[in-house]
């Protein structure tokens, strides 16, 4: 009687460690398989190829155990979670055969109203698509490299308001300007967004004279408006050494009205139909919401010069030009 019973338990055993083995070989072939390694199966014959495909495939075990165990405490996956759970959830895809919104259906054919309205909307899309095309040619949408000795001249034929990082190679901080500037020219496609290198730290630099950065120091952010500067900050302004708050720039040309948010870029126009000394305010256009409540440094006495009723300063443009085209007593109206 006990050896029978000896027996029926070394049978179970047996069966168990078999299928215990079955397991393991699927297991195993099916982790091969993940990781790109061969099926443990085909290489019986070779043991020891067949013995580091297994350090291979324990390895591999190892690194995948340690990287779950790793996103599971990453601040990164936790805030993406979160954020999955509270943000609304991808759009389901369109359906194949569904056809455009755009298009009418057989019911709609004979509509008329509907046909019209559907015309009106496809004109209007493919007139904001021209228009992107044309500000993208002229610089907008964009953060362009201008050389040193072209920047007046080419903030002077701007139809808007400008914004030039007068960058020094190699600054830390500058680098970071660039990344935000970037991600500011593709907001606001009414601003001209631009970068002008100075040679040797800016000492001795035309450039960085004429726009008078050494009473601020480089690099700077210097803003226009209609050729003019407006405003000039030095990069340690906005943030620790190496470092850069992007939210403090993005309030400094905030300050200065010069982030236009146009859709397409700002509005052609003559440059001498621009704000004079009878105007009370500048229309931005391209889409800017006007304040209701102007701060009273836009109210100042109309400029001598040019007539603009906000401060601002004229950087006289020498590349390229004579004095006498200067006029003869040193003043000069940047709107010609």
């Amino acid at each position: 009687m006990a050896s029978a019973e000896c027996c029926a338990g070394t049978e179970v055993a047996t069966t168990g460690d078999t299928q215990n083995s079955s397991l393991n070989d699927g297991r195993d072939a099916a982790d091969a398989a993940r990781y790109g390694l061969p099926d443990p199966s085909d290489l019986e014959d070779d043991p020891t190829l067949a013995g580091c495909c297994a350090e291979d495939l324990k390895n591999f075990r190892r690194a995948e155990k340690l990287r779950n165990a790793l996103l599971e405490v990453d601040p990164t996956m936790a805030r993406l979670k979160l954020a999955a759970q509270v943000l609304p959830g991808p759009p389901p895809p369109v359906q194949q055969g569904g056809g455009s919104p755009l298009e009418l259906t057989d019911d709609d054919e004979d509509d008329p109203e509907l046909a019209e309205l559907r015309a009106r909307r496809l004109q209007e899309l493919q007139r904001q698509a021209a228009e992107r095309q044309v500000a993208s040619s002229q610089g907008y949408g964009q953060l362009n490299d201008v050389p040193g000795d072209k920047l007046l001249v080419t903030v002077e034929g701007v139809q808007g308001p400008a914004v030039v990082h007068v960058a020094v190679p190699g600054h830390e901080a500058g680098a970071l300007l660039d990344e935000h500037l970037t991600v500011l020219a593709h907001r606001h496609r009414g601003t001209f967004f631009g970068r002008a290198a100075v040679r040797g730290g800016g000492r001795g630099d035309p450039l960085a004279a004429q726009l008078r950065l050494g009473e601020v120091g480089l690099p700077s952010l210097v803003c226009f408006r209609g050729g003019a500067v407006v405003g000039r900050a030095a990069l340690p302004q906005f943030g620790p050494p190496g470092g850069l708050v992007e939210e403090e720039v993005t309030a400094f040309l905030q300050r200065l009205r010069v982030l236009r948010s146009g859709e397409s870029g700002p509005q052609p126009g003559p440059r001498g139909a621009r704000r004079r000394g009878g105007d009370a305010s500048e229309d931005d256009g391209g889409g800017q919401e006007d304040d209701d409540e102007e701060d009273e440094e836009w109210r100042v006495k109309p400029c001598e010069v040019c007539g603009r009723r906000y401060p601002h300063e004229h950087v006289r443009a020498v590349y390229g030009s004579s004095s006498a085209a200067q006029g003869r007593d040193g003043s000069y109206d940047d709107d010609d």
